[in-house]
């Protein structure tokens, strides 16, 4: 009988409003409260015009991405949007770029802070500054918890102020103050949108978090362009209300808001707009340091980047290199630039971001890329999408030379790091040349890593090992832990028992996995299913699941003997999937993994393995080959040749390759691996061998005193696996006939 199995799975949990609400709230905050003072300063009542510019560019580049969410739901962004569409090199360019542009919007929020709270306490501006970018450094790098409904709630506190001053401003305006429309000519009001584009930066945060939309097909369409639009008419409204007011004094000043609110509410009106834009400025700050590990990952998964820069700290759990190098940024860059520099090199590489995406569309509507397959499809194209570029490239001019000198300066950057340190591994392989010759093929879209795999949890103190395992080799994650329930309870009845008593160990299991940190982009689902068989239910949910691997423990069953264990060995015998065992405990870092290679198909795809968990851990390899010295001179040459082979193409990490002669492979192994912090072997077991590891592979386990990962690939067709379809059969015929026989009556007698 099947496994009647209770699912936990990290699900689609955010609604329309939750999405809407991310996008918003990046873009309403910092520059509805700052920028208006120095837009009317630069166009006069021409910033209405500048910010509806802007608009309208966002809502065009809006419908643009929310096309491309839809085709491509994975996290990443605008940078995996754009490497995927155009190339690795490109994604270079975008990832590093939008980086530093998240840097500078994060910089130029807390000159806003510093500016509202002097309102009130007449401090230094960059001590106010300073000190609030080094107190958000330290929550996000404590790893203090933020709340999604906490974060709706600001927003929709943000959304009820703003509406109610346009309101009441709006009573009290003169509509002779909105003329003339254009005091300073009409390259003013380009030169105004420049400033103020990088209002509309956090359009793109709604892209990292497709995957987890709910009816995305629906919702991510609605919120990217009601985003879009919302923001920019409560940005044409302050603008329209903030000028009817207007004085001279009002038009220098960076606190616009607050002193039109002091003017007509007296000092309760500026406590709520400061208030306001106090919240309003420390969440686009803390937004930067918080999201700064985005690009970071997303472009160390494509090996664009060092793990270093994602490294999850011991104690905290939070990528804290990536936090502190944006802090520290963020910080650095407020003593070199002005409020309104910030707001133009944020800009700058904004507008360029823009570009690219509405140009990716068109592209993918021209040309053929296997996976990508839109829900949503603009009912404009191509006119949506001359507006975003258009619209975006005449800004360019009108930035300053400063601005258009740091985009330069990116674009050569980002080219210059993808020669030193992603040629020949960044994924994707092809370019955009490729993608417009119709060469990309359905298996250059997905990295070599994509893989599904299954972790059973049975131990405590191995669970984060083969946690972290998974994490590395895999791109989703199963957590499976098997609750064993005798044969004479029924499995509903254990079901019903587990949820009255929910016991601790098994929470435990949940909890740990629930919370261990995980490579960006990865799916986790975790299942507690109740069998009678250990073994069948992990094996029975590999195939539901449809996973490639299977990573399991291997633990020594006493001091003076080493066993696999009954579960372990029906496992090895008759599932279908790769299965790779852990015997040991990780170290905290891996610095070196041996390769014990032999040409051998498990030995291949250890070699795989190794390669993956290298350039997911920064480790460096060393593949050895052993030749006993009396072996035939041919093959010497064969090994020495396929090494020589290996060695060539290589190209996803340094490697060391060594040849070693000895007669003893084991003794010759376990030297090697003294050097190393694991060793990774192939399993020497053959098909129809009664052995379900080879006798190597347990030596090796047994008497090395580092860890050791034994890969075997799997052999559905074996005497094993006959055997464990014999006795699978036989076990559904008794559990048949023992649910036949208990029928209603025993099963509420036995509840």
């Amino acid at each position: 009988m099947a496994a009647v199995e209770t699912q936990e799975r990290l699900g689609r949990s955010m609604g329309f409003f939750s999405t809407f609400a991310l996008g918003t709230g990046t873009m309403i905050g910092a520059g509805i409260f700052i920028l208006p003072g120095i837009a009317m300063e630069n166009a006069g009542p021409g910033a209405i015009i500048a910010f509806l510019l802007g608009g309208i560019i966002s809502i065009a580049t809006a419908i643009s991405m929310a096309e491309l969410a839809t085709g491509m739901p994975s996290a990443g962004g605008s940078y995996y949007y754009i490497s995927r569409t155009m190339g690795a090199v490109l994604g270079a360019v975008i990832g590093l770029g939008s980086w530093l542009a998240l840097i500078f919007k994060g910089s130029f929020a807390l000159i806003g802070l510093a500016e509202y709270f002097k309102i009130y306490y007449d401090l230094p501006l960059y001590l106010i500054a300073v000190a609030a970018g080094i107190i958000l450094l330290v929550i996000n790098y404590r790893g203090a918890k933020s709340s999604g409904s906490l974060q709706n709630i600001i927003v929709a506190i943000l959304i009820v102020i703003i509406l109610a001053f346009i309101y009441k401003v709006a009573l009290i305006g003169e509509t002779g103050n909105l003329t003339p429309v254009v005091p300073y000519g009409p390259l003013s009001i380009l030169t105004t949108t420049g400033i103020i584009f990088i209002s509309y930066l956090g359009l793109a945060e709604i892209s990292t978090v497709s995957e987890e939309v709910k009816n995305p097909s629906r919702n991510l369409p609605l919120a990217f362009i009601a985003s879009a639009v919302a923001v920019t008419l409560m940005y044409v409204g302050i603008m329209v209300v903030v000028v009817g007011v207007s004085t001279p004094g009002a038009a220098s000043t960076v606190t616009p808001l607050a002193d039109i609110a002091s003017m007509m509410g007296g000092e309760i009106g500026m406590l709520i707009m400061v208030l306001g834009a106090l919240f309003a400025t420390l969440s686009t700050a803390n937004g930067a340091i918080l999201s700064s590990s985005r690009f970071p990952f997303a472009m160390s998964r494509d090996a664009l980047m060092p793990r270093w820069f994602i490294k999850i700290h011991k104690t905290f759990e939070t990528p804290s290199n990536a936090i502190l190098v944006t802090g520290t940024v963020m910080i650095l860059l407020l003593f070199l630039f002005d409020i309104e520099q910030l707001a133009r090199l944020g800009g700058a590489f904004n507008i360029l971001i823009f570009v690219l995406l509405n140009v990716a569309v068109i592209i993918l509507r021209k040309r053929t890329l296997p996976g990508y397959e839109p829900t949503f499809r603009d009912p404009f194209f191509p006119f949506t999408q001359i507006v975003g570029i258009a619209g975006s490239l005449i800004l360019m001019p009108f930035l300053g030379v400063l601005p258009l000198f740091f985009a330069l300066v990116m674009v050569f950057a980002g080219v210059g790091w993808f020669r030193y340190y992603g040629r020949g591994k960044a994924i994707p392989g092809y370019s955009l040349f490729d993608l417009l010759e119709n060469t990309v093929e359905q298996t250059n879209i997905k990295p070599e890593s994509t893989v599904k795999v299954l972790v059973p949890i049975s131990n405590p103190r191995h669970e984060r090992d083969l946690l972290k395992l998974a994490d590395c080799l895999g791109s989703e994650i199963i957590g499976l832990h098997v609750i064993k329930v005798p044969d004479q309870t029924s499995l509903q009845v254990a079901q019903k028992a587990y949820h009255d008593t929910h016991i601790e160990m098994d929470a435990r299991f949940k909890k740990e996995f629930d919370r261990y940190p995980v490579i960006l982009g990865q799916k986790r689902d975790y299942i507690v299913a109740f069998d009678h068989d250990i073994a069948n239910s992990i094996i029975e949910q590999a195939e539901i699941e449809n996973v490639d691997t299977i990573i399991m423990g291997w633990h020594e069953a006493s001091r003076f003997q080493y066993s696999l264990g009954e579960v372990a060995s029906d496992v090895l015998a008759s599932s279908k999937k790769q299965i790779v065992l852990l015997k040991g405990y990780l170290p905290d870092r891996i610095n070196r993994i041996l390769v014990a290679y032999n040409g051998k198909e498990n030995s291949v795809y250890g070699l795989y393995l190794a390669r993956k968990l290298a350039v997911n851990t920064g480790a460096q390899m060393t593949v050895i080959a052993v030749i006993s010295p009396d072996a035939e001179e041919d093959r010497k040459e064969e090994i020495t040749a396929k090494i020589a082979e290996l060695a060539a193409e290589e190209n996803m990490r340094p490697v060391e390759f060594r040849i070693l002669e000895r007669y003893s492979v084991e003794d010759a192994i376990l030297e090697a691996a003294e050097d190393s912090d694991v060793t990774i072997i192939g399993d020497s077991s053959q098909r129809f061998k009664i052995s379900l590891i080879g006798t190597l592979s347990q030596r090796i386990a047994r008497h090395s005193k580092k860890p050791v990962l034994i890969v075997k690939k799997s052999r559905p067709i074996s005497k094993e696996s006959m055997n464990y379809l014999l006795r699978r059969s036989l076990r559904k015929c008794r559990d048949r006939l023992d649910k036949h026989k208990s029928g209603p009556g025993a099963l509420s007698a036995e509840q």
